[in-house]
């Protein structure tokens, strides 16, 4: 099963400090992900990070699934897809949540043929 990617506007984050980093942030940024299992709020809440500062949350909307997928050992990513600094603070940073590939990243197109020790 995949992890389909997932398009949003990090929640709460009039709680917390992305207003004091916005102007650090630009688009294409890649931010962290941890779950968060002791939420009052949410028991599947997962915090996004930039550099150790709290920006808000992954919606519980798609909270659930983004944290089951990390809780297996997916590899996710989260990168800031839309900023906007004058407007409502729920609407300033867009981010995407995409699974990366890592099949991608293997050395199968090498010119060397694969070592056989017959």
């Amino acid at each position: 099963m995949s992890f389909e990617e997932k398009k949003f506007f990090i929640a709460g984050v009039q709680h917390h400090e992305l207003h004091e980093v916005i102007r650090d942030i630009k688009e294409g940024d890649e931010l962290e992900l941890i779950c968060e299992p002791d939420n009052k709020f949410d028991l599947n809440a997962v915090r996004i990070e930039l550099e150790d500062t709290m920006l808000g949350y992954v919606p519980k909307k798609f909270s659930a699934e983004v944290n089951a997928a990390l809780e297996i050992g997916r590899d996710l990513e989260c990168i800031v897809t839309k900023l906007n600094p004058s407007a409502k603070p729920w609407e300033q940073c867009e981010v995407t949540i995409n699974q990366i590939d890592l099949d991608d990243e293997d050395d199968t197109d090498s010119d060397e043929p694969p070592f056989n020790e017959d």
